[in-house]
């Protein structure tokens, strides 16, 4: 047993020959802290509590901190996606999609697309999903066909797929093969007359290349999935709940949690504009 005080929000525990742990609500594990120093299983609660050996657990073992950082796999992570995941756990959100997220991007064949991917993250925000891919934005025709060729079904629930080698991984070639998509705004000032807006579930794993221009708000790929059509684009991110009610709408058994904006394509190619 060791000495611990709860109070509505707030949870303090004073392990012997360490400095106190203090949590407060906002901590993503604050209720199983409780319930397991209830049950006093005061190891569990530690665990739970303690950053390093929490996201140590739920990456099983391909994330870990430490005073160098935060490393996947003993490989250091830039500043911006340490400090992503380190902001999700003191934001009280879950982390283990996250991980997935991180297992999904370092399977990317090509160290350049992963480099440019960040560019993308940073300049967008993001919605994860639970089994680590994203969601970004696409501008369709009102028959949901693609808006540079017409050959292409944007309907939701449709996947398109094409060889990788096919798209164009030159950055500094800003329209050029692949399937395009893009940040929320630049998908939305994309569209014209009655064009629709849909959102595609993208796995970093399958991007390719960050076009130079417009800031890095869009991005090719060589392969996603239609997820839902956003009826009202004036409001979509009216506030951070979005994330979760719109994934929901596709798929009820799956979450989704903010980390910025998405993508929005505005062709599904082979030649993307």
């Amino acid at each position: 047993m060791i000495p611990y005080i709860i109070k509505p929000n707030s949870v303090s525990m004073f392990p012997a020959g360490e400095a106190p742990i203090l949590i407060d609500s906002s901590h993503v594990n604050f209720k199983d802290v409780v319930e397991s120093i209830k049950a006093f299983d005061f190891e569990g609660a530690l665990d739970l509590a303690r950053v390093v050996t929490f996201v140590h657990k739920v990456s099983h073992g391909a994330v870990s901190i430490s005073d160098e950082g935060v490393t996947y796999k003993g490989t250091l992570l830039t500043g911006y996606l340490a400090s992503k995941l380190m902001g999700f756990f003191t934001e009280g959100l879950p982390v283990a999609h996250y991980c997935n997220f991180l297992d999904n991007l370092m399977s990317n064949p090509s160290m350049t697309s992963r480099n440019e991917l960040y560019l993308f993250l940073e300049s967008a925000n993001l919605p994860i999903t639970e089994e680590g891919c994203f969601l970004a934005y696409k501008a369709v025709r009102s028959d949901f066909r693609d808006k540079h060729s017409g050959k292409f079904d944007n309907s939701p629930g449709v996947t398109h797929v094409m060889e990788r080698h096919d798209v164009d991984d030159n950055r500094n070639e800003t329209c050029s093969y692949g399937f395009h998509a893009a940040a929320y705004d630049y998908a939305k000032n994309f569209m014209s007359g009655d064009d629709k807006l849909v959102a595609v579930k993208i796995n970093p794993a399958d991007v390719v290349s960050v076009p130079s221009d417009y800031n890095n708000q869009k991005l090719r790929c060589c392969k996603y999935t239609v997820a839902f059509e956003i009826k009202d684009a004036n409001d979509i991110f009216k506030d951070m709940h979005y994330a979760t009610s719109a994934i929901a709408a596709y798929n009820p058994e799956e979450n989704s949690y903010f980390w910025g904006t998405l993508w929005n394509d505005d062709e599904d190619g082979p030649w993307q504009s």
